[in-house]
């Protein structure tokens, strides 16, 4: 089966549907500033890994005495910072114009649920376009394990030789290899070509027109879904 004929299509979500490190990074800011009355990052930090943390996970590492705390005035900030969210062109027309053509759209996120409603909102992309979403709550391991796409496929009804997996990382590349899925990754995210195609994914494409046309929409489709 092509990649352009699975019914189910999963998607991670930043670095792929949106661009969310600016508003992480004044998120934490504010954290920082109203919390801990010192700059971000703060010395020591593994600014490499930041999107891939949670939030609790950067937390220990200065305060962990503090996580709780720190964690709750993260949530509270967030809402705050959604102007600095950025979506990446074409997202929202491809996503309404693959539901509109029948196929079933999932989520597959290493975020909370509370941020990923947010990110959803300000993408105009609204939470019952998806068959299923999975987040950080749903499985104690996240991506590269492939317990969370693996849920994502159960509670989407899928198989794996139904479906293909959509990301930008190293991590949704092993993840879904493991799931038994084939993946595309999307070099205009948070990770570059050369890194992402050493992990060999299916398919690698440089923006959103080109993973519409490896998902097998062509432009009149597009464009109904949105008119």
């Amino acid at each position: 089966m092509t990649l352009t004929s699975r019914k189910h299509i999963l998607f991670d979500l930043d670095g792929t549907l949106v661009d969310t490190r600016a508003a992480v990074v004044e998120c934490y800011s504010r954290v920082f500033r109203s919390r801990l009355d010192s700059d971000f990052p703060s010395p020591g930090l593994p600014m490499a890994d930041l999107f891939a943390m949670r939030p609790p996970e950067l937390f220990r590492m200065v305060a962990p005495d503090r996580v709780e705390e720190l964690h709750a005035a993260y949530r509270d900030a967030y809402p705050q910072c959604t102007g600095h969210i950025k979506v990446f062109d074409g997202i929202r027309a491809m996503v309404l114009a693959l539901v509109a053509d029948g196929r079933k759209v999932s989520l597959v996120t290493n975020k909370g649920l509370e941020r990923t409603l947010i990110d959803l909102e300000v993408a105009g992309l609204p939470p019952e376009s998806f068959t299923a979403i999975v987040t950080a709550e749903d499985t104690v391991e996240r991506k590269p394990h492939p317990a969370p796409i693996l849920l994502g496929l159960t509670r989407a009804g899928a198989t794996a030789d139904e479906a293909v997996y959509v990301g930008d990382g190293p991590q949704d590349i092993l993840a879904a290899q493991a799931a038994g899925m084939p993946v595309v990754a999307v070099s205009y995210g948070f990770y570059d070509t050369a890194l992402l195609s050493t992990h060999a994914p299916d398919a690698l494409v440089d923006d959103p027109a080109a993973l519409a046309q490896a998902l097998g929409l062509d432009e009149p489709e597009i464009e109904r879904a949105t008119r």
